[in-house]
Formats: structure tokens, C-alpha cells, sequence
């Protein structure tokens, strides 16, 4: 037994450094998900746009009156990271006064670029769900509000095969359910 729990382990920690190799490899799936909750990552990220992204998704007549057009959704990370700068942090700080104002429910979507395995990507977009979401936890935001799902590289934002495109694709998103 003792033996088979050694094979496993090892197996498992060449599974995840294999998965570090930058192969790419589209393909559809879905993601995985989990509740959010924990502490608060300190640095490697860069932010998307607060209050422009998608601006009428909530909102039928287009006046930009929904919730998604009132925060600023999307946190970007550097390669193979999921820890939050203080750019990252403003983003979600502005997201969390916003979501004071409601009581809805949020999902906080991760995301990875094309680069390494399907499963790897799977376990680093979680990663970045679950640091976003804890940072939206510690300013306050009730964690049964939030779900965290990883898509891992299966919903890229750009399509393309180049540094710009797989920096834009490393993100974590915010989007009101």
C-alpha cells in the first residue's frame, strides 16, 4: 500500500511538471468549480479595463444601467502566476464596492492562456478564481455570494499564438449571475 501511495504521488508531481511545458493544445471542454474562500495573493498581475467591459450585458435597453456595466471585470496575470498586484487589487476593490450596492450572485471565472496541459491550466485558472474571490471576500463581500469556476485555456479571449494574445488570455473575470 505504502508503495502504491509513493507511485501516485510521484506520478502526480511529473503529471504537473510535464504540464509546465509551453505545448499548445485547443481543444472544447468545460471547467471546473468550487466555493470560494482563504487568504489573499500578493503579486504578478496586471488589470483589465474598470467600468468598460462589457457595459449592456445586464442590461436589455442598452442604457448601461446592469451591474456588469459597473465594475471594471477583468484581472490579468503574468505567466504561470495566480498572485494578484496592487493594480490587480484596486480592480477588485472597485468591484467589491460596487457589489455592496447589490445582493447578487457572483461567479469569478479563471482563465489561462494555450500554453501546457488542459488539466494543468484547469488547476492554475482555479487558482486565479480563488484569488480573486478571496480578495473580494476580505473587502467584505459575503462568500456565499461568489462561486469560482476554471476554464483554463478552453474560453480565450483572443484568439492567437503570440505573447499579446496569451497575456490577454491570463485573467480572472468577474461576472454577475
Amino acid at each position: 500500500m505504502k508503495r502504491l501511495v509513493t507511485i501516485f504521488i510521484t506520478v502526480l508531481f511529473l503529471g504537473t511538471l510535464a504540464g509546465c511545458g509551453a505545448v499548445p493544445n485547443e481543444g472544447p471542454g468545460d471547467g471546473t468549480s468550487s466555493q470560494a474562500g482563504g487568504g489573499v495573493g500578493g503579486d504578478g498581475s496586471s488589470v483589465g479595463r474598470p467600468g468598460g467591459y462589457g457595459s449592456n450585458l445586464d442590461d436589455p435597453n442598452g442604457t448601461g444601467g446592469g451591474m456588469r456595466g459597473e465594475m471594471g471585470r477583468l484581472v490579468h496575470f503574468d505567466f504561470n502566476s495566480a498572485m494578484l498586484t496592487g493594480e490587480a487589487e484596486e480592480v477588485l476593490a472597485y468591484n467589491a464596492r460596487q457589489l455592496s450596492k447589490t445582493s447578487g450572485r457572483i461567479q469569478v471565472e479563471g482563465h489561462c492562456d494555450e500554453r501546457g496541459t488542459r488539466e494543468y491550466n484547469l488547476a492554475l485558472g482555479q487558482q486565479r478564481a480563488d484569488a480573486a474571490a478571496r480578495y473580494l471576500i476580505s473587502q467584505g463581500i459575503d462568500a456565499s455570494r461568489i462561486k469560482t469556476i476554471s476554464y483554463g485555456k478552453e474560453r480565450p479571449l483572443v484568439r492567437g499564438h503570440e505573447d499579446q494574445s496569451w497575456a490577454q488570455n491570463r485573467r480572472a473575470e468577474v461576472v454577475p449571475q
